[in-house]
């Protein structure tokens, strides 16, 4: 390495620099650029040979990858930063108020600009002297247009693919002559290059070898383990890629710590696998029962699917039964790691702390980490990250230990998928799926996983299509995937379980076969010709659910009224409302009534009334989490009533045994989930015999909340309470939207005061939802439900399409056409990646008596055209610690006990 301090010149044969790192204006060291390609290229070849991820290569090849297409490959990765050969980039040694800049062509890119000498634009036309001594002929012999799209992926390196329209200019392959720092000719450091790639990889130069095989999956896969190696062969620490020190020869040395490198950050999961296969933990030891469920065995026997489709009610194990499929195929060596999908952050919060529990029981010594995928709510093993300037994390144990350098996933939302266990939400998968910056990188990470999705549903046709093409993807790299339901139509599962057989796409069952199809179920596709529905056994328990439907959604007094009525008695109370503002208004309503009569029925936090929903702090959730699983779990240490009201986020995760739960009218497979938190637990058990439901209240009971007269009609103009369509211009929006589902839904509770769950899930999920039912509804209702029901198809089909045109085409090669968007922003938006984590600095008394410190602000709360950097201003404290105040460009904003709120009034 030449060190450069002070204000030393440089030497008079100007070497190319891949690396520097500056003090000021003045610059401490380089890396020369050809000793970082070969340390990308090592990590490549590094990466393509751990175990699953040789799997996912060999599969999207379709045939098993040779040792001397791997090395060829390895060329193909050292040749990504060819580009950075150019003037105008190695000009950037100056600084623009260095008078010494001005002999060096205006500073530039090195994407663009390095795959111009391979296309056949012309933009470069002394490209063949650039590239006089690049084995050109032996790359064609590989096969020359795959080679091209590889080399193309390559060089994308940095996240999109290379645009031909953005570069540097022809000049800046132009030779030059600096006065000061000598001559520079950027073919002179090509040449170099290709000197260094023949003898670094002599094998991918033999001769009699099949060419590469043409494969776009293979091809997008590449280029996102090209991003993975270039990023872990930037990363300087010393254990990984430091600059290369006087006298050490890179090509000697790479190899080995690219090797330490893929296994310390977990890539590499041998040693883990070797321990559970030496000694495999039973289940009643991972998961401290006396044994596992049948449903819970089946999901983790050997002949199923790449794409898994475990049906069964909440609280029946689904979530064991991912954990001990993961287990299995790991140990077989068909993943390499997990990531658990849930639909909301409160839900991956709650699972976090259940898989930690679960790694360190499979893992009793020297477990493999354990990642939050949260971003803004990274935690790596339960340590929270602490930012640092230029993007550098500091952990608060010791940064030098064993485990350190496994939290180097945790470091950033787009390295999450690198983490060997990771529990988030999914849309950091489906950010995979989607023409944004680093797809790639996250698609090729999550290829060597087990990806379980939680809560799978059909209600959004636009994640459907992600859902469906990240599976796609998923499948066509070798990839295994599980997906959990409470109950899923039959439409949406042969949609899913189609996946993988694009030539020989199965129908959609008719209603009444539908519904007489097994429940609980595991659904798999082995055959070209049939999916096959696995009756299996959940939780014995079976529940006489009573529930009627109430025409009160809109007077939150009544509500008021019925949940202190039931409170009183002793009953524990669940009331979950569709929308926020909605839910605050009951809140505010029960507290009104409660102190009128005297009673005190409010579940609270600190001392503070309140409510549970998404717009809480990170510091606050787990308190709230607590309080609902201590007031509405599993142990009553009082049998006195309480009233919990909240919104989705009470549907799924938490622990909660509510006796009556009053909850506004959703669509049946929604509604399900709903009524899972019902009579959760046995009372009296053999643990607690004199513990009983209260009188009246001995059967789980539910009341739906409808409009006026139980008429959804006025809906079909005007949403309310979430529930129908809200018209914009990408068409119809809202929480719920298909009036027919919720008018299904309805009539399904009303015509039978009783039902057996979870013996009848299936058929009220199928005449809720199946398409046959819903043409029903809209003949007997009459013209105006038939208009909506073709408005509905037609924004649903345009949803659709704008799906496929936001997916990363992975089927489709690697070429000219595939070009990223501008507003890629605006694509993140639709799941919500573009919401903004608000610092709240000095941090300020939250409502629990807690310090806040950040909230989440979802896009659609910000202040149209909020600059990146906007910090919060005129931070003032509520009276009596309730909590405060903010200013966040024109907008102001309070946080207290009902969540955080984007007030109406403007201090603009």
């Amino acid at each position: 390495m030449t060190t450069f301090t002070g204000g030393h010149r440089p030497p008079t044969a100007f070497r190319a620099w891949g690396k520097l790192h500056r003090s000021g204006a003045d610059i401490d060291s380089i890396h020369p650029l050809c000793d970082h390609m070969i340390d990308v290229a090592a990590c490549l070849d590094a990466i393509a040979r751990c175990s699953a991820m040789r799997q996912a290569l060999d599969t999207a090849a379709s045939r098993p990858l040779t040792n001397v297409d791997l090395a060829r490959l390895s060329v193909l990765a050292f040749l990504h930063d060819i580009g950075k050969a150019n003037a105008g980039f190695q000009g950037r040694y100056w600084l623009a108020s260095d008078p010494r800049s001005r002999h060096w062509p205006h500073a530039c890119g090195h994407g663009t600009e390095g795959w111009l000498l391979f296309s056949d634009s012309g933009v470069i036309p002394n490209a063949a002297n650039i590239l006089r001594d690049m084995p050109l002929d032996a790359l064609a012999s590989w096969g020359n247009d795959v080679v091209l799209a590889l080399l193309r992926a390559s060089i994308s390196h940095h996240g999109r693919p290379v645009d031909e329209s953005r570069h540097g200019g022809i000049q800046v392959w132009q030779p030059v002559l600096d006065p000061v720092s000598g001559r520079y000719d950027p073919a002179q450091t090509v040449s170099e290059m290709a000197r260094c790639v023949i003898s670094l990889y002599p094998l991918a130069f033999t001769d009699g070898h099949p060419e590469l095989p043409d494969r776009p999956a293979l091809v997008h896969l590449f280029g996102g383990l090209v991003q993975l190696a270039d990023w872990l062969g930037s990363d300087t620490r010393p254990a990984f890629f430091p600059y290369t020190e006087p006298g050490e020869d890179r090509a000697t040395t790479a190899a080995g710590r690219a090797r330490h490198a893929v296994k310390m950050l977990g890539l590499d999961a041998d040693h883990w696998r070797a321990s559970v296969v030496r000694c495999p933990p039973p289940f009643s030891k991972v998961f401290q029962v006396e044994q596992p469920r049948p449903m819970q065995i089946a999901s983790a026997a050997d002949g199923l699917g790449p794409v898994v489709i475990l049906e069964a009610e909440t609280g029946s194990g689904k979530t064991e039964a991912a954990l001990w499929r993961f287990l299995h195929l790991f140990q077989q060596g068909r993943v390499d790691s997990l990531y658990f999908a849930l639909p909301t952050r409160v839900a991956a919060s709650q699972l976090y702390e259940r898989v930690r529990d679960f790694v360190a029981r499979v893992w009793p010594e020297d477990a493999p980490v354990v990642v939050r995928a949260l971003p803004g709510y990274e935690a790596a093993d339960g340590e929270q990250k602490i930012g640092l300037p230029d993007y550098k994390v500091l952990w608060p144990d010791q940064p030098d230990d064993n485990r350190a350098a496994q939290r180097w996933a945790a470091e950033s939302p787009k390295r999450f998928l690198a983490a060997t266990v990771a529990v988030g939400t999914v849309d950091q998968a489906l950010l995979g799926v989607l023409q944004v910056r680093h797809a790639h990188l996250r698609q090729a990470l999550l290829t060597r996983s087990l990806l379980v999705v939680d809560e799978v549903h059909a209600s959004d046709v636009y994640m459907t299509v992600l859902m469906e093409r990240l599976l796609q993807a998923h499948v066509a790299c070798g990839g295994q995937a599980l997906l959990l339901s409470a109950t899923l139509g039959a439409a949406a599962r042969t949609r899913y379980l189609n996946v993988g057989h694009a030539s020989r796409r199965l129908p959609v069952v008719p209603l009444q076969e539908a519904m007489t199809q097994p429940y609980p179920a595991l659904g798999t596709r082995t055959s070209p010709h049939a999916i096959r529905l696995d009756a299996v056994t959940g939780n014995p328990r079976h529940k006489r659910l009573c529930w009627q439907t109430i025409d009160a959604i809109e007077d939150t007094e009544r509500i008021a009224r019925l949940a202190i009525d039931a409170a009183a008695r002793g009953a524990r109370v669940l009331v979950v409302r569709n929308t926020v503002p909605s839910a605050t208004a009951t809140l505010r309503a029960v507290e009104v009534l409660c102190a009128a009569q005297g009673g005190d029925w409010l579940f609270k936090v600190n001392g503070a009334s309140t409510l549970h929903h998404s717009r809480f702090s990170r510091q606050d959730r787990p308190q709230l989490d607590l309080a609902v699983q201590v007031q509405l779990g599993k142990h009553r240490a009082d049998r006195s009533g309480r009233i919990v009201i909240g919104t989705q986020t009470l549907e799924q995760s938490l622990d909660i045994d509510a006796d009556l739960l009053i909850t506004d009218l959703c669509p049946m497979d929604v509604l399900l989930q709903r009524l899972g938190r019902l009579h959760r637990h046995e009372r009296p058990s053999p643990q607690h015999p004199d513990d009983h439901r209260p009188a009246g209240f001995e059967s789980p009971t539910a009341w739906v909340l409808t409009p006026a007269g139980h008429d959804l009609a006025p809906l079909l103009k005007r949403a309310r309470h979430g529930l129908g369509p809200m018209r914009t211009g990408a068409g119809l929006d809202g929480v719920y939207v298909d009036l027919r589902i919720l008018e299904a839904t309805r009539r399904l509770i009303d015509a039978q005061p009783t039902r057996l769950i979870p013996q009848d899930n299936r058929m009220l999920v199928e005449q809720a939802t199946h398409l046959e039912a819903l043409t029903a509804i809209e003949h007997e209702l009459g013209a105006d439900w038939q208009r909506f029901g073709q408005e509905l198809d037609g924004s649903l089909s345009a949803k659709s399409s704008l799906g496929r045109l936001h997916a990363l085409p992975y089927d489709q090669p690697y070429d000219d056409r595939l070009i990223f968007p501008d507003s890629e922003q605006k694509i993140a938006t639709r799941l919500g990646a573009a919401d903004r984590l608000v610092v709240i600095d000095p941090p300020q008394t939250g409502p629990f008596r807690q310090p806040v410190r950040q909230l989440t602000l979802r896009h659609h709360q910000m202040p149209a055209g909020l600059p990146p950097d906007a910090l919060p201003t005129a931070i003032t404290s509520l009276a009596d610690h309730a909590g405060f105040e903010f200013t966040l460009g024109d907008s102001r904003y309070r946080y207290d006990r009902f969540g955080l709120e984007r007030l109406k009034t403007s201090t603009a």
